[in-house]
């Protein structure tokens, strides 16, 4: 309990009892979101990825957050409990529990060990205090703000590898299909210019997954004016180009197998043309033989 006695007066038994009851409410609150912020798909993905850039830089800083986060909930929650512990001394709380129970639901009871007063990594905020006091109102929007904030880098990295990954995947593929069909009409690196342009695209989109997996965060666009964690979109302006390069040089190819299937399809009527032809020569040839023999054979008078 403090020396300078309890902040403000002090709280009668109702007060207590209902201060109680909503921190109680918000403790269960926070447990149910921290559990659910440790189990995330995406907070587990990170956890276990090789990252670079912006993302490992921005996850380090989300690791101390979350470790934070536990530390005051763990503060929080034996601050909750010592309050309970004392209004449950007896059913009419004496003044002296009263006044020991407003310096614990009022003023600055809770001390947490060795946090910095940001959350963010000492190095960026200077050393970190040994401890740091907190009436039980500051911890919670403190708690609120870290778990916002680290909400916020899980959810938007989940969000571009859920989206992205896969549809380059599906580009690949497709791709691959393009591929196959430029070498069945002969367009080859180095002798068409679309071969040339397929070798490129294939090269941006090995890259681009390789970024994608490794730095999710390089791929986000936060949505203006949102406080929301997670607001935002994957940033798809990289894979969108290729997509419609993709496109280009598929209809290309397409375009030249048209040409091509056109040419056989001429080719196969002008064989049948000469076919007919051939055969008509021959049945002339003959039918001419068949009468010079006639002439031949009859007797002029």
């Amino acid at each position: 309990m403090s020396v300078a006695g309890p902040p403000g007066p002090v709280m009668d038994r109702d007060e207590v009892d209902r201060a109680l009851a909503r921190l109680d409410a918000e403790h269960e609150a926070i447990e149910t979101s921290l559990l659910a912020l440790q189990d995330h798909a995406g907070r587990r993905l990170l956890e276990g990825a090789a990252l670079t850039g912006v993302t490992a830089e921005r996850w380090t800083a989300t690791e101390a957050r979350i470790t934070l986060l536990w530390a005051y909930f763990d503060a929080y929650a034996g601050a909750l409990r010592t309050a309970r512990e004392v209004r449950e001394r007896r059913r009419w709380p004496s003044k002296d529990d009263l006044v020991e129970l407003t310096e614990l639901l009022r003023g600055e009871a809770v001390t947490v060990a060795g946090a910095s007063s940001s959350g963010a990594s000492p190095s960026l905020t200077g050393p970190a205090k040994l401890t740091e006091r907190f009436t039980l109102e500051e911890l919670v929007k403190r708690m609120n703000d870290l778990y916002a904030d680290s909400l916020d880098m899980v959810v938007a990295a989940d969000a571009v590898w859920s989206a992205l990954p896969a549809r380059i995947d599906l580009l690949a593929a497709e791709l691959h299909r393009t591929r196959q069909l430029a070498h069945s009409v002969g367009v080859r690196p180095g002798e068409h210019p679309s071969g040339d342009d397929l070798e490129r695209i294939t090269r941006t989109l090995t890259a681009l997954r390789e970024q994608v997996v490794s730095d999710p965060l390089a791929f986000w666009k936060r949505a203006e004016g949102s406080s929301a964690p997670g607001g935002g979109r994957p940033h798809t302006e990289r894979y969108d180009r290729e997509a419609r390069a993709l496109e280009e040089v598929r209809r290309e190819i397409e375009a030249v197998l048209t040409v091509r299937q056109d040419a056989e399809v001429r080719l196969g009527r002008l064989r049948d043309v000469l076919s007919r032809a051939d055969r008509t020569l021959a049945e002339a040839r003959s039918a001419r033989g068949e009468v010079l023999a006639k002439i031949a054979a009859s007797e002029v008078p």
